[in-house]
């Protein structure tokens, strides 16, 4: 068996990396956030750490590493480990004896992927099985938003006999291959605007985009408020601004706009907060619309709360198509039991996910879109309140 673990910035980079090193039977066995080492660490966005891991013993044999009696193992061999595998070739320098990274024991670890193994192979010829065995499993990733057609494609073939750990594995993998054609790395132009309904957290998130620009991507960040309408929007951002040292315009009319981002001129990326708008009020966003069509070509953003109702969100998606907007944010992750709802929303916008918010703490609560961390954190949703009970 070889086990490798993987820094990266994202789950797509490491998923090539597994991919290139380990091939396409590689298994994900854990995936966590970590902060590099030092002081340097705390100004520095976390790494994706992940774990990968390949069952060998269905090939042909390593060669046998012979040891004499009372030898002690070679450099990077783990007490106790089949001196056959070779596992030293494999692991990453930073894993080690002493690493309790690693969650359960070697062997505890090595027992868990064969059976994944085992269920994989199952599922790839599956005897029948059947609707019946996976209906509930069905069922709770129905009752979490997700389409009809998807529910049942995740759930095709599950062998039932497996066990929620192994079942939720399978899952989380299958839903993670479907979001990666959902999601977009972060946008590198230079103009970005943030539209959406009242009250889902605009002006919080543009703050956490444009400390994520300035602090960690060392960028120089300029911010254009468009909102003049909310009481204290203008001073709210304003205070973002003072914090981090970043110049703040104030636009009333589209030629204001212009003026300011003139003015801007010098700035590597310029972040635009609008006023929140109803969905139903066709006149409000039409004067936003005027905004926009001042901006030079951008990402927009629209800003949705994943605490909303799902149809309220699908007709957010719709009433806002006049502004044009490319990329999704959701907000709010901490406030709602129903994460899934992202899925289905983004798939009805036709526009990437692009961030997710989980929090009010700026920059910490935001999260560059990922499929694999995505799928995580529905199918954690979904193991505490679907059949077998709290899976971690």
């Amino acid at each position: 068996m070889k086990i490798k673990r993987y820094l990266a910035r994202d789950m797509q980079e490491a998923y090539l990396a597994i991919r290139r090193d380990l091939g396409p039977d590689a298994v994900i066995v854990a995936t966590r956030r970590v902060r590099q080492p030092g002081l340097k660490g705390l100004f520095l966005p976390p790494r994706l750490e992940v774990t990968a891991a390949l069952d060998t013993t269905s090939g042909a044999a390593a060669p046998s590493v012979p040891v004499k009696a009372g030898q002690p193992p070679g450099p990077g061999v783990l007490p106790g480990q089949d001196m056959t595998a070779p596992l030293s070739s494999t692991v990453s320098p930073w894993v080690g004896v002493g690493d309790r990274g690693m969650g359960p024991g070697l062997e505890g670890l090595r027992r868990e992927l064969a059976d994944i193994k085992a269920t994989l192979m199952r599922l790839a010829h599956p005897e029948g099985d059947g609707a019946g065995g996976n209906a509930a499993w069905r069922q709770a990733l129905l009752d979490q938003e997700l389409a009809p057609e998807l529910a049942a494609d995740l759930v095709a073939g599950l062998d039932m006999t497996a066990g929620p750990e192994v079942i939720g594995a399978v899952i989380r993998n299958r839903l993670a291959e479907r979001l990666a054609g959902q999601v977009l790395a972060e946008s590198g132009q230079r103009v970005q605007a943030f539209v959406g309904p009242t009250g889902v957290g605009k002006t919080t998130t543009l703050a956490k985009v444009a400390a994520r620009h300035s602090l960690y991507l060392e960028q120089k960040v300029g911010l254009i408020t468009l909102d003049t309408y909310r009481i204290g929007a203008v001073d709210q951002l304003r205070t973002y601004a003072e914090i981090m040292g970043l110049p703040l315009e104030v636009a009333m009319t589209p030629r204001e706009f212009r003026e300011a981002l003139g003015r801007l001129e010098d700035r590597d990326i310029i972040l635009v907060d609008t006023a929140g708008r109803a969905p139903e009020n066709k006149a409000m966003l039409a004067e936003t619309r005027g905004f926009l069509e001042a901006m030079p070509e951008g990402a927009v953003y629209l800003v949705l709360s994943s605490a909303t109702r799902r149809q309220d969100l699908l007709q957010a998606v719709e009433r806002f198509r006049p502004l044009n907007y490319n990329r999704l944010i959701f907000t709010k992750l901490d406030e709602t039991s129903c994460p899934g709802v992202m899925v289905t929303v983004a798939a009805a916008a036709g526009v990437p996910l692009a961030y997710v918010t989980a929090g009010q703490d700026v920059p910490d609560d935001l999260e560059v879109a990922d499929p694999y961390l995505l799928a995580e954190r529905i199918w954690k949703a979904v193991a505490r309140d679907g059949p077998g009970g709290q899976v971690a």
